[in-house]
């Protein structure tokens, strides 16, 4: 058994990539899966990065002063989106390479 563990909208870290595999299926050579699997990690990247810097809500502490930020989180296996493109970028290398 499989248990896939996410926050927020990590869980397109999974989607996108395959789902912009689906363009480059018809290239020879497992070319396809390299180049699909490369462009989705670059999109995942600006994806991940535009949900997990958004502003957050401040809330100030009355006995110290002191401020909290909370803000929403966008993971897969608790790491963020746009470091998981870092995953997909190097199976997609690797798939180039390895392709004949």
């Amino acid at each position: 058994m499989f248990f896939i563990v996410w926050q927020g909208w990590g869980l397109l870290s999974i989607l996108i990539p395959v789902l912009c595999m689906v363009p480059f299926a018809g290239l020879p050579n497992g070319l396809g899966l390299g180049v699909g699997l490369l462009v989705g990690a670059a999109a995942n990247a600006y994806i991940g990065h535009r949900l997990n810097n958004q502003p957050g809500k401040t809330y100030i502490d009355k006995d110290s002063g002191g401020e909290v930020v909370f803000r929403k989180k966008h993971t897969l296996f608790y790491v963020p989106m746009q470091y998981v493109s870092v995953l997909w970028a190097v199976v997609g290398v690797f798939a180039l390479f390895s392709a004949h």
